[in-house]
């Protein structure tokens, strides 16, 4: 009998399965049965995330301020609430009695201290520790760890976000303390989650603080009105990363960014301490200057604009240059004490090893000479916590900890309850942690209000008309009307305020609206959009090249469709109107085309997956409105960008302003950088292709100027007999080898507009050398150019409007 039951349940199973295995197939139990389980699996899975996406049905009790009532958002039948002297409290222990921690009229010192006192190892260390998890182990992740801390990168709009993470608020509430969640983001901007994120090198190449600032202002209202409390932004305060290399710069940015953030009540996590971003870690970067105060303008500013919590580098070395900056002394202390951070510090996700730097478990020798190699997980942690690390970041976590070094990108809070017990975790370090991670929670106001109204959020994120009808969002055009006008009204600014005119010969942009146009684009949906755009501002959109008056082509990376786009139109002849999407301008692209713009915008999502079928760069009529001069390209070359990968490997990666530099050069950057008081650097003693700062304007025309062209000399020397006396006389003239390349040199001013043209060497009227020289308005650049003359004579030299000669000797 139990055999015809078993089987009529593999009949029944494989029934469920449908589809898994091909018509005639043979097949066992046991795998039917793992089938079965992994689909049961998938459907728990989806029940969950549904679940955590419904309405959260928690109550509220609204401030007063007559009785001097704070506000309190709290779950029916999960925490009951007190009445104490006429005020209504949270029971979060569900003891009936008002403790010290629920008391909102206590100092936070106090409340923190009663909170840990009645904590136990396993509920104190589950603060330390921060875990992106997929949506169905969430709610497990607390039950089973007693984390408080979770990252969420997720897609969808204001409604589902703000459902899932009071839902999770819910799940934390219930447990034995009560303590709430906090949920961090990689993403910046998330109301609209895989939709639209911060343009992060947008806001490096716009130059415009002021707007930085109002964006992160309504950035840090939206995340904490959907529920999220950190951001783990901005991280270009590096050097060398999206908002470029000259410190003082970043700072002027990242300061206005951060305050916009915090003022608004979203924390930002500023990262990696020391850097990790950029052209290179920090570690890395340094060169023989060892440069570190420039490092720290960024940082100085992104604190001061009241950064609440700093990542820290996992795998990248800091001062010492020796270990992971969590194990260096004098790294962490530098943070700590120096510059006075007295907020969170969490770990990037490789808090072990594991990671991109760091393939392996954590290694290296410390100053004091301590092998990490060699060390326990317990002595890790602890070392770090007491150094001054509060959380680790990690992708998962995992209770047994005896094969640890086989996996170092988890984390592993037994071992630091298991140390506390044996005495190699210091309790003393685990409530420093602690102490700050929860001052964080009571300080933002998480124990007494922890959820998040959908409506207001809404409201606050969405645009009116679809609040009151919030439909499914399938087209960019849809993602407009749907989010909040001010917003969309500030992104659009920032799209043409980070659009830099890197060329405009002859002032071909912006185009004539009558203007018969082909347009090339590597983004099919761009494509379409560029094209309906340009219709409809009255341009002509050719499907053949050959009948265009001009081809516009938009790509994302210079490759065999971007060059056979080129040469086509070099065929027929057609002016080229070249746009870069997040592609650096080489000098290919600035040879190739007559008029070339730098996009920078992205708004694809960071971290995570991003919504397919949408474009992330410049909105298709905002590009449309760019290219008919309806709107003005208004940024800037935020790092300057290098002749060749030979000039750019030479360039040291923690200096600014020495791209293409001799030593000389070099070393007098480094000089000026070290004396000036916010370590900023001349941006036009080098050689780079375009410097930094560089923008063109439309209808702004340059005004060079050549002058003082330097050739190569000789000198002799004779006596010369005057009556008694003899005299020394030195002559002086300009002479080279024939066959051999001498150096040119010249100085060119721009008396007019932000402008490029090709400087030319020619001997005797022949044109032997070109360069291409960026120059902004009111500056000047030296002009070094290589030449050969292979025949000896005398011979007349020319770079642009300054002559000289020269005697080429055999």
């Amino acid at each position: 009998m139990k055999k015809l039951s078993l089987i009529l349940a593999i009949i029944m199973l494989v029934s469920c399965v449908g589809g898994a295995f091909a018509e005639g197939e043979t097949v066992s139990a046991a795998e039917v049965m793992d089938i079965r389980a992994e689909q049961v699996d998938q459907d728990a899975a989806a029940a969950e995330e549904e679940f955590l996406k419904s309405n959260c049905d928690f109550s509220v009790i609204e401030a007063d301020e007559t009785t001097g009532q704070i506000k309190l958002s709290y779950m029916e039948g999960v925490t009951p609430i007190l009445e104490v002297d006429g005020l209504k409290f949270k029971d979060l222990n569900k003891n009936g009695t008002l403790d010290v921690y629920e008391d909102w009229r206590v100092d936070t010192d106090t409340r923190i201290a009663d909170l840990i006192s009645q904590m136990t190892p396993e509920e104190e260390v589950g603060l330390l520790f921060c875990v992106n998890t997929q949506l169905a182990d969430a709610r497990q992740m607390v039950y089973d760890y007693a984390l408080t801390c979770q990252l969420f990168n997720l897609n969808g709009t204001p409604i589902t976000i703000t459902n899932t993470l009071n839902n999770l608020q819910a799940c934390a509430e219930g447990e034995r303390l009560g303590v709430p969640m906090v949920f961090t983001s990689d993403r910046e901007y998330n109301s609209f989650g895989g939709y639209i994120d911060k343009a992060h090198e947008g806001f490096g190449t716009a130059n415009d603080p002021e707007l930085a600032y109002e964006l992160a202002c309504f950035y840090g209202k939206a995340m904490r009105a959907v529920g999220i409390h950190v951001t783990f932004e901005p991280y270009a305060n590096e050097i060398g990363a999206q908002y470029g290399e000259n410190p003082e710069y970043i700072a002027s940015i990242v300061h206005e960014e951060i305050r916009g953030l915090e003022e608004n009540g979203l924390a930002s996590c500023t990262k990696h301490w020391i850097g990790r971003g950029g052209d290179s870690a920090f570690g890395k970067a340094r060169s023989v200057a060892q440069n570190f105060d420039n490092w720290m303008v960024g940082w100085t500013a992104a604190l001061s604009a009241g950064s609440e919590w700093v990542m820290t580098n996992c795998g990248g070395t800091g001062i010492s240059n020796t270990v992971d900056v969590k194990w260096d002394k004098a790294t962490m202390s530098y943070l700590r004490d120096t510059l006075g951070f007295d907020g969170v510090v969490v770990s990037d996700w490789w808090a072990l090893g594991g990671g991109p730097s760091n393939p392996g478990r954590m290694s290296g020798i410390t100053s004091e000479g301590v092998d990490l190699g060699q060390q326990t997980i317990g002595w890790l942690y602890n070392e770090a916590l007491a150094n001054g690390t509060d959380m680790f970041g990690s992708g998962s976590m995992i209770r047994d900890y005896s094969n640890w070094e086989s996996s170092p990108s988890s984390n592993y809070p037994q071992a630091i309850i298991d140390g506390l017990a044996s005495g190699e975790v210091e309790k003393a370090n685990v409530d420093q942690a602690a102490t700050r991670i929860l001052r964080f929670k009571f300080n933002k106001g998480l124990f007494e209000n922890p959820y998040c109204d959908v409506d207001a959020a809404v409201e606050l994120c969405a645009s009116a008309e679809w609040a009151a009808n919030p439909t499914p969002i399938t087209n960019d055009e849809e993602l407009r009307a749907a989010r909040n006008p001010y917003e969309v009204e500030l992104t659009e600014r920032l799209q043409a305020e980070s659009a830099v005119l890197v060329k405009n010969d002859n002032n071909l942009l912006p185009l004539s609206k009558d203007v018969k146009v082909y347009v090339e684009a590597s983004g099919r949906a761009a494509e379409e959009g560029y094209k309906r755009y340009f219709a409809e501002k009255g341009a002509t959109v050719v499907e053949d090249m050959e009948e265009a008056d001009v081809v516009v082509g938009d790509f994302g990376s210079i490759n065999d469709a971007t060059e056979l786009f080129i040469e086509d139109a070099q065929d027929y002849g057609k002016p080229i109107v070249l746009s870069l999407n997040g592609t650096k301008p080489t000098q290919y692209a600035i040879e190739s085309a007559d008029a070339l713009l730098y996009l920078s915008y992205s708004q694809a999502a960071d971290h995570g997956s991003t919504e397919g079928g949408f474009v992330t760069g410049t909105s298709p009529w905002i590009y449309a409105d760019l290219i008919f001069g309806d709107r003005e390209p208004g940024g800037i070359i935020n790092k300057e960008i290098a002749r060749d990968t030979v000039a750019d490997n030479e360039q040291w990666k923690d200096l600014a302003g020495d791209q293409g530099a001799s030593p000389y050069v070099r070393l007098m950057v480094q000089a000026t950088m070290e004396d000036d008081p916010n370590h900023a650097s001349p941006n036009n003693w080098g050689d780079p292709l375009v410097t930094y700062q560089f923008g063109m304007r439309y209808g702004q025309n340059p005004d060079f100027k050549y002058s003082c062209l330097i050739l190569p000399m000789q000198q002799e020397t004779v006596e010369v007999e005057s009556g008694s006396s003899t005299s020394l006389q030195t002559t002086v003239w300009n002479e080279a080898k024939a066959g051999e390349p001498f150096t040119v040199y010249c100085l060119l001013r721009n008396n007019g507009a932000d402008g490029m043209t090709t400087a030319q060497a020619k001997v005797n009227g022949e044109v032997v050398a070109e360069k291409i020289m960026t120059v902004e308005g009111g500056s000047w650049r030296v002009v070094q150019m290589d030449i050969t003359v292979d025949a000896p004579g005398d011979y007349t030299i020319e770079v642009g409007d300054t002559a000289g000669t020269i005697k080429i000797a055999e």
